[in-house]
């Protein structure tokens, strides 16, 4: 049965990098609201999240991550409840339940569910993608 839990968690890692990258592209389009400066060089929020990941956490962190979150948020409800069901097998309260539970019937759904894999993709997928990020942008602002 091994091998139908691989199943399960490449299907739901497929989605997950699918909703990190309309996550960035939905964040390099946003130029308002930037509060690095006009004189920065950053150009969007992504960068701004990116220099933030990897250098020093702003006084706006909050409002980046609530920008994020109602991002994902929004591609999370748009997910069939299979998908739901296989990316949160993989967050830490469905690893949690999986070791708990002795026969499931099935997969629990519902607004909880739907928090649990937006902070899942938040956290392994997004600002775990930010830590790595680099733009001639980024580097220079680092550098300076």
């Amino acid at each position: 049965m091994e091998y139908l839990k691989n199943i399960i968690s490449e299907i739901a890692e497929s989605e997950c990098n699918r909703i990190c990258r309309k996550t960035i592209r939905s964040l390099q389009k946003m130029t308002e609201g930037m509060q690095s400066g006009d004189d920065s060089g950053l150009k969007n929020i992504w960068d701004e999240i990116c220099v933030q990941v990897q250098f020093q956490y702003s006084f706006f962190w909050n409002a980046y991550l609530e920008t994020i979150n109602i991002t994902i948020a929004y591609d999370v409800e748009q997910l069939d409840t299979p998908l739901k069901r296989a990316i949160w097998l993989q967050t830490q309260s469905g690893m949690d339940w999986t070791s708990e539970e002795e026969n499931p019937d099935s997969v629990p759904i519902g607004e909880c569910v739907d928090w649990d894999i937006t902070d899942y993709i938040l956290n392994a997928f997004v600002l775990k993608t930010a830590t790595d990020w680099k733009n001639k942008r980024i580097e220079k602002y680092l550098d300076s």
